[in-house]
Order: C-alpha cells, then sequence, then structure tokens
C-alpha cells in the first residue's frame, strides 16, 4: 500500500471511534456528496445511464439513492463499516475508507466557509454538478478534513472551472493526469502544509485530506467516474494525494505564484494537471551543469508539444544558483536554449510518425536544413518553484498537453482567526 494511503486509513479510523458507538437498530443520518446539475437531476443518474449502454457494472449501486440531500440509514451492527460500504458501492469514494459526512460534522466543516451552503460557486465538468458549499463540505468531511481547509477548497475548485484549465478534457482523457494542487503563501504555515522534507509524502494530515477532498469533489460532484467517463488509460497513484507547498523560507526569488500575476503576499492555490514526476540529481554539478541535466531530460520527452512543465527545485540547488546570479528568467532561458536536437531527430521521431499535430509552429514543418536545432518539446511555460527539504534532488513534473495550470487566490473567512487557532 502506498505510504500516504496508510496515511489515510490512520487518520481515518481515528475518525471512525465515534461511530463505533452507533448500536445496532439504530439509525445514522448522512449527506449525499454526488453533484446535482441545474434541472435538479443527480449526476448519478447519467452516469448509471453511460453504465447501461456501455455495459459497465462497477459501482454496483451507481444512481441508487434516495434523491435528497440527506438519508437516514439503519445501522444493522456498524455505522462507519456500513456507511463506507454503501457509499463504496454507489461510487461515492476513492476506494480507501471515509468519514460518514453527518449533519453536524457538515455544519461544522461549513464554519470554513462565511457563504451560504447553498451559494453556487459554478459547474464541474463533464456531468456538470453543481459545486455549492454544502456539497463541497460533504466531499470535505468524506476526506477526512477540518474547516480550516475549506477556503483551499473553495479556491481550487473556481481555479478549475476556468476555461484556460479545460475540466471536461481532463476529467475524461485517457492520459494519465491527476489533479496537482500547490499552495503558496503565509497560508501554508497557518494550515500546517508540508513545505519542506518529504513535501511530497507521508505524514502530514493538511497535504493528504486537502488534496484527497479535492479529488473526491471532481469525482463525485463532477463525475469524473473511473471507467465511465475517466478514461485514463494506466491512471496513478497521485489521484489519491497529489499536493505540494512552496518553501517560502528557503526560496531567494519571489513567490511562485507572482508569475501568474497574483500579489507577493497573496494565498494562493495553483492547479495543475500533472502525468507524474522525475527526480533531477543535481550532486556533483555546476549550476550549468544541473541546468543542462534538466535539458536533457527535455530533449528526451515523448511528445513533441507540451503546454507546461513544473521544475521543482530543491532548496540548496536554489541557494547555489542564486548566489550565482541566476534568477527565473535566466533559468527558463538557459534551459529552453539547450533543450534542443537536430530537425533531423525531431522529424524522425514526431513528424514522420504524424504525432506533430498541435503546438508545433508551422516553420519546423517548412525547414530544409536537417541540422537546425528545433525545441523538444516545445513549451509554452516552464514554471519553476522552490520546495523540498535539504540536498540537491529536484523534481520534474509534465503538465496535460491541453489545458494549463491556473492559479487563484484563497480567500479568508473572516472567522480564520478562530479555525486556525
Amino acid at each position: 500500500m502506498c505510504r500516504v494511503h496508510s496515511l489515510i486509513l490512520a487518520c481515518l479510523f481515528c475518525l471512525a471511534a465515534p461511530f463505533a458507538a452507533q448500536a445496532a437498530g439504530s439509525e445514522i443520518t448522512v449527506f449525499n456528496p454526488s453533484g446535482v446539475r441545474g434541472n435538479g437531476q443527480f449526476v448519478d443518474e447519467l452516469l448509471k445511464e453511460a453504465m447501461l449502454s456501455q455495459g459497465i457494472a462497477k459501482p454496483r449501486l451507481a444512481g441508487n439513492f434516495p434523491k435528497a440531500r440527506m438519508e437516514t440509514v439503519a445501522v444493522v451492527k456498524d455505522a462507519f463499516m456500513e456507511i463506507n460500504a454503501l457509499f463504496y458501492d454507489r461510487g461515492w469514494t476513492d476506494g480507501l475508507p471515509i468519514v460518514p459526512p453527518t449533519p453536524e460534522l457538515v455544519a461544522d466543516m461549513l464554519r470554513g466557509a462565511d457563504l451560504s451552503p447553498d451559494f453556487p460557486l459554478g459547474t464541474l465538468a463533464p456531468m456538470m454538478g453543481g459545486a455549492t458549499i454544502e456539497k463541497i463540505a460533504v466531499n470535505a468531511v468524506m476526506a477526512g478534513c477540518e474547516p480550516k481547509h475549506m477556503p483551499v477548497l473553495t479556491a481550487a475548485v473556481d481555479a478549475v472551472m476556468r476555461d484556460e484549465f479545460d475540466l471536461r478534457g481532463w476529467s475524461t482523457t485517457t492520459n494519465p493526469d491527476a489533479g496537482l494542487l500547490i499552495i503558496s503563501g503565509p497560508i501554508v504555515k497557518d494550515l500546517d502544509i508540508n513545505d519542506g522534507t518529504n513535501s511530497f509524502g507521508r505524514g502530514w494530515k493538511s497535504n493528504a485530506t486537502l488534496s484527497r477532498a479535492f479529488h473526491l469533489i471532481l469525482q463525485n460532484i463532477g463525475g469524473s467516474w473511473p471507467g465511465v467517463t475517466d478514461m485514463s488509460t494506466m491512471g496513478q497513484p497521485g489521484e489519491y494525494v497529489m499536493l505540494f507547498a512552496e518553501n517560502a523560507k528557503a526560496n531567494p526569488w519571489l513567490p511562485f505564484h507572482t508569475a501568474f500575476g497574483l500579489p507577493e503576499h497573496a494565498n494562493v492555490v495553483t492547479v495543475a494537471a500533472v502525468e507524474g514526476y522525475s527526480g533531477i540529481l543535481g550532486i556533483g554539478q555546476s549550476r550549468e551543469g544541473y541546468l543542462k541535466l534538466v535539458a536533457n531530460w527535455l530533449k528526451g520527452h515523448d511528445r513533441p508539444y507540451r503546454n507546461t512543465m513544473i521544475l521543482v527545485v530543491a532548496q540548496d540547488t536554489a541557494s547555489m544558483l542564486a548566489q550565482e546570479g541566476w534568477t527565473r528568467e535566466k533559468i527558463v532561458s538557459f534551459i529552453m536554449d539547450h533543450a534542443k536536437v537536430p530537425l533531423r531527430e525531431f522529424k524522425e521521431q514526431f513528424i514522420d510518425t504524424n504525432m506533430a499535430k498541435n503546438g508545433v509552429p508551422t516553420w519546423v514543418f517548412q525547414e530544409k536544413d536537417m541540422d537546425r536545432l528545433v525545441s523538444k518539446p516545445f513549451m509554452d511555460n516552464l514554471l519553476v518553484i522552490v520546495a523540498g527539504g535539504t540536498g540537491e534532488k529536484s523534481m520534474i513534473l509534465p503538465c496535460w498537453t491541453a489545458g494549463k495550470p491556473v492559479s487563484a487566490k484563497i480567500r479568508l473567512p473572516g472567522n480564520w482567526g478562530e479555525l486556525i487557532k
């Protein structure tokens, strides 16, 4: 089992303790996490129709539930286990145990938003379920979040609904992309998000539950169901948890989110669809040597075009780069200049195979000099961020080729001081 998954299990079984008191023959009331369309139809009803037309049998109880905000379930033996089994059979979980969204827990979660529970943020593709504050809170409870996590989740929902993200395309693609959350600003400390050693790893509640809630929101409210609407050929573990934070203390440059035109001291969540990540080992390298390693990684890439790449620079490497006068702009320029191959190689791999359909400049197809250097891949953006602990082991994350990463300011409610106390 994945280390992050083990952490989630431990947290959730602790949260399950109160439900053990539910005696056999009693009842438990829970909220419905499924999205509702503008016409009042639950997205699960459409998903069930799609399953029937495609001959898909799982989830076993898809669409089989009272069409209401809440329902009362009779407890036979164990409320926690029975609600988990029921929600799993309906397609409402990610396969790991969830916290049953009782009225008491949902009401507590709503303290993290100073908007009405029925306030609509918008609709989530692909099935266009309405993302109300209450629906977000229900899924946040299920993931094990706290009320103080709500502002991040509402901002992340706002980000993915923007056209440039292309949520419909991403949530239905065959590509193995997971939704990555990058948190930057003072809120990283407020929420005790790990921005240092083991940034992508286990052991931090905010990192694990925030990302998990985000994916449950897309699954349940938006209707991105594996094998039904989410057609990822392979998928990836990042669909459970994929989040890290900028290490502001170790960052020698302006905050990451300023690249998106946002104020330096803002609290920001950036959402990107990424295929995964690969390590870049900078030990023993000069600063140019390190940057050439990144360029060489790009030259070995399997796509002729990539909208965005994210380079996560380890703090020791970032410090040494900055000491030698390397700015973010200089780093990006150097890498782009060195991530090039002769046209003959690019042609053989991408043009002759008809892969270079989108994003490749037209002059490449008209060029006759086979020795001319061309970018591999052509890129719109190379984003540079500092994260992680000590050491010189950086990472690079290729983003989905269609949509773009989107940043959104995190709006804090009036009771923020109370929430983080």
